[in-house]
């Protein structure tokens, strides 16, 4: 496997699309000695036999055992090596090419092996390969039957060509690191976005001191359940919280600390009821809470603890002064429109505290 891998690339998925290319090369090999195995039979039916040997069975095998050596290593070594898979491609190259030292342009299929390296995006990968390739051709070139059949310009032809095609590819590669890095900042750019995106929309939904929902989020979900509650019949309440004598809280200790009550008062409430449930700020003391799925005597029986577990905190910022809270309680019914079930429940808030504060008015 390749250290690094900047590109998330699945070197598995590659080496076997690349595999499959390099079994089309020995097919197309395959079929042009095919070809020229019907004209020797038309032309020269002498040299049938040694065409035959030397020009399908011997090149054919070799390219077979080394493609089967490459699947081997890679599949049950699990060696994903680029320059193991570069020097497979050129040896299949280099057993076509001297299969058929006669045939001119042959040595311009080492440009094969060199264009798989671009699928790497990686110039380290490429010059590998063109050093690979030129050494491939320069050692072909010093075999004496080659020698006979190429001349020391067609030679350095097939050298600048080799060049101009890693110059070409390197061109490639460049763009290509180039077009990466566009969508990589057009990546980070989108995402930047969505996280101000997110921030902003959390902005206008939540209140900032309380971390709860705000009163237009309130509404919205005061709709959406009252639609539920109709249509599917789910048990629906609501529940408004007001803190008692809270301006004298801040009138005595500052707002600051009413601040403190305030944030305070919102963790013990979120802490007590369900995921289903939704607590809402509603304005300057006052909490709004839709209760859903449970029957009216459930839901008071919540409230209530909610009532008395926030009368027993310790306020340390008051010297440890209690705070408590009036709370008015209404079951929804199918009567009711949205309005009224508010102002119902907010009339429930007022009678509790008209009645002497700190308690729960509860009307089913």
């Amino acid at each position: 496997m390749e250290k690094h891998n900047l590109s998330r690339m699945d070197y598995k998925q590659w080496f076997e699309k690349i595999l499959g290319f390099y079994w089309f090369m020995v097919l197309i090999s395959l079929l042009g000695q095919c070809i020229g195995l019907m004209l020797t039979i038309i032309y020269y039916p002498d040299g049938v036999v040694s065409f035959l040997l030397f020009k399908i069975i011997l090149p054919t095998s070799l390219q077979i055992i080394i493609m089967l050596v490459c699947i081997f290593i890679i599949k049950r070594k699990k060696i994903y090596s680029s320059r193991f898979l570069t020097i497979t491609g050129t040896l299949i190259a280099l057993v076509i090419i001297l299969t058929h030292p006669e045939v001119p342009g042959l040595q311009v299929m080492l440009l094969l092996p060199m264009s798989v390296a671009l699928i790497y995006f990686d110039k380290s990968k490429l010059r590998f390969s063109f050093v690979v390739n030129i050494i491939a051709l320069t050692s072909i070139y010093l075999l004496p039957t080659i020698r006979v059949s190429v001349t020391e310009y067609e030679y350095f032809s097939y050298l600048l060509a080799l060049i101009a095609g890693y110059f070409i590819y390197l061109a490639i590669l460049e763009r290509g690191n180039e077009v990466l890095e566009i969508v990589k900042k057009a990546s980070e750019k989108e995402k930047e976005l969505l996280v101000k995106s997110t921030m902003m929309e959390r902005l206008t939904k939540i209140d900032a001191l309380t971390n709860l929902y705000n009163h237009k989020t309130f509404q919205e979900y005061l709709d959406q359940f009252v639609e539920q509650s109709l249509k599917y019949e789910m048990p629906l309440q609501l529940a408004i919280l007001d803190i008692d004598n809270f301006k004298a809280i801040n009138d005595t200790y500052g707002h600051s600390v009413g601040d403190l009550v305030l944030k305070r008062l919102a963790d013990e409430i979120v802490g007590k009821v369900t995921e289903n449930d939704i607590v809402a700020r509603y304005g300057g003391e006052e909490f709004a809470l839709l209760l859903t799925n449970k029957s009216i005597e459930e839901t008071y029986q919540l409230i209530e603890d909610i009532r008395l577990h926030i009368a027993r905190l310790n306020h340390e910022e008051m010297k440890d002064v209690k705070v408590t809270v009036s709370i008015g309680l209404k079951d929804f019914k199918a009567s009711l429109t949205k309005l009224d079930f508010f102002q119902k429940t907010d009339a429930l808030l007022y009678k509790a505290k008209r009645n002497g504060k700190n308690q729960v008015i509860v009307e089913k």
